[in-house]
């Protein structure tokens, strides 16, 4: 096997494992892109849940605490 030879095939070599790492880099930007989603949905829950009012209603305030009817 001539330089040549060898030069050619370490180019190879070295492609096939730029190829490998690419895939690999891919997957992980697809990855990557999944959890983003995933927290964006996660920050829109959070932030519609932090819109809902939780103080309850005059009228039910009432209703778990009646007023007595009692005259001291």
């Amino acid at each position: 096997m001539g330089e040549t030879d060898k030069v050619q095939e370490w180019i190879k070599a070295n492609l096939e494992a730029m190829k490998e790492q690419m895939a690999i880099m891919m997957e992980g930007m697809m990855s990557m892109k999944k959890i983003m989603k995933v927290n964006a949905a996660i920050v829109a829950a959070t932030s519609a849940i932090a819109e809902v009012d939780l103080t309850p209603p005059f009228g039910l305030n009432q209703i778990n605490h009646p007023i007595s009817d009692m005259v001291s």
